[in-house]
């Protein structure tokens, strides 16, 4: 092995490319997806003909309203995570 290969080696050990092989950025765990599909579910379930006449505008409502709030969760969290990566993108 010439002395260059050997330089070029100990030279991306000392860390100068460490993020070049790092993991991928993962979100972390959430309950929000979740929650999103149980407001679709009580949503929807309000628009079937047997519910829509006695319960079916509030369970809607209330469907749509736990939506709007799932998604409001979603988007902070997705947004607090943005600005919380390296301004380089870790490259």
């Amino acid at each position: 092995m010439s002395d260059d290969a050997v330089a070029t080696a100990t030279h991306e050990e000392d860390g100068e490319h460490e993020h070049e092989h790092a993991t991928p950025h993962l979100p972390p765990p959430s309950f929000v997806p979740i929650n999103i599909a149980l407001a679709l579910a009580i949503t929807l379930t309000g628009f079937l003909t047997d519910i829509r006449a006695v319960v079916g505008p509030a369970m809607w409502g209330i469907g749509l309203l736990y939506l709007i709030v799932s998604c409001f969760f979603w988007a902070r969290g997705a947004r607090n995570e943005y600005l919380e990566l390296p301004e380089d993108g870790g490259h």
